[in-house]
This record gives C-alpha cells, structure tokens and sequence, in this order.
C-alpha cells in the first residue's frame, strides 16, 4: 500500500475551515491516515525539509513560512496515494491551478498553497522518516479518529475568506502596494476562522505572506 507525507500549511490550518475542508476532501478519497498531528514546526525541521532548496534564494522565506504557525502534518496511505493527493491539490502554483481544485478553490497566491504532498515514493519515505525522527510524527490506531475530529469541530457554517486574502495579495503585487495596511488587512482576515492559533502566530503568518509580496513587488 503506498504513502505520502502530506502538510496542510500555516495559511490553511489558521483558517480553520478550509484547512477542515480540505482534508475532508483528501479523506472523501477513500484514503487512510495513519498519522495525524497538529505542530509548530521547528525552524531546524523547517530548514530540514526544505534543505532541496537551502541554495535558492527563496529558501529562508520558506523556513519562515512553514514555520510560522502550525500546520497539520499526516501520513496517508491507500492505492496510488501520491498521485491522488496531488491531483485532488491542483498545480503547485495557485493561479495556475484548476478552480476546482484544493488549491485553486482555497490556495491563497503563488506558492501559498495550503499544503505540501509528496511528489514521489522516495520522497514519500524519506518526508515520513524526516518528520516522524524530527517532527514528533506518530503512527497510531486512532489517527483517523482524530482526524474525523478535527473535521467535526472546524467544518460547520460557511466562513470562508480565501477570496478576501487573495485578493488583498493580488491587488498590493499590481499596485506596488507594500503599506502597513496590507499587513493589517492580512492580519485582519486570517484571524477570523483562527480558533486555538494564538495572535502572535497569525502575525508571523501575516508578516510572511507580506514579505512574499514586497519580494514580488521588488522583482517587477
């Protein structure tokens, strides 16, 4: 039976909703969890993960993203697993993934993307046997349960601010807009679905999404 690592990021766990949607959606598949754990990841873990990137220039922005509120972190395990995960996610980029999927229906901009998968059964292993050492990540019998918990507790009403987010991003990258009331607007709606995320991890959150956009207004 084959397995993928899968992350639902900081910008989908703080919205507590969408990151109970879309792991619905992943278990809707017929896919079972064998691990769940809700995390602060470490900068160490972070950097660990990431370290296929440690040469580019993006990768302390990802060590700060990843690490700046806590994220879902899962082991799934079913049938072509990998390739379902990923399809059910959509393209890594945001804009450019389909409207239906995950990411294209609650993925933020860019590679704010709401989750990490894993692209292949090496990687796979290697991404469990990272986060399972480093992570505190541990297989148990009632790691569905927990999860069918956390899905039970989040996914009721109809809150939902993706559009809000998205477009307060896309609007400062076009307009060259890099003012403390981005920031503030940022803050302003990834704290509204944010229950047990503590303010000062929406803060870290937020200011991570605006260094994304400063470095995109920077690069045009």
């Amino acid at each position: 039976m084959e397995r993928s690592f899968v992350i639902i990021k900081p910008d989908g766990t703080a919205r507590r909703r969408v990151s109970a949607l879309v792991l619905k959606a992943l278990l809707d598949r017929g896919y079972k969890i064998c691990a769940f754990r809700e995390m602060k990841v470490p900068e160490s873990l972070a950097k660990l993960h990431y370290a296929v990137h440690k040469e580019k220039p993006f990768f302390p922005w990802l060590v700060d993203f990843i690490s700046s509120a806590p994220v879902l972190s899962m082991i799934f395990e079913g049938d072509d697993v990998i390739q379902g995960v990923r399809d059910a996610l959509g393209a890594t980029f945001v804009q450019k993934a389909d409207p239906t999927s995950l990411r294209g229906r609650y993925g933020i901009w860019a590679g704010i993307n709401i989750a990490h998968a894993s692209d292949a059964p090496e990687t796979a292993k290697k991404e469990i046997e990272l986060w399972t050492i480093k992570g505190g990540l541990k297989e148990s019998s009632d790691a569905e349960e927990h999860a069918k918990a956390y899905i039970e507790q989040y996914n009721s009403g109809d809150v939902d601010y993706t559009m809000e987010i998205r477009s307060i991003v896309k609007n400062a990258i076009e307009n060259r807009d890099i003012s403390d009331d981005v920031l503030q607007s940022l803050v302003h709606y990834l704290e509204k679905d944010s229950k047990g995320i503590s303010p000062e991890e929406i803060s870290d959150l937020a200011s991570a999404i605006f260094d994304f956009v400063k470095e995109e207004v920077e690069k045009a």
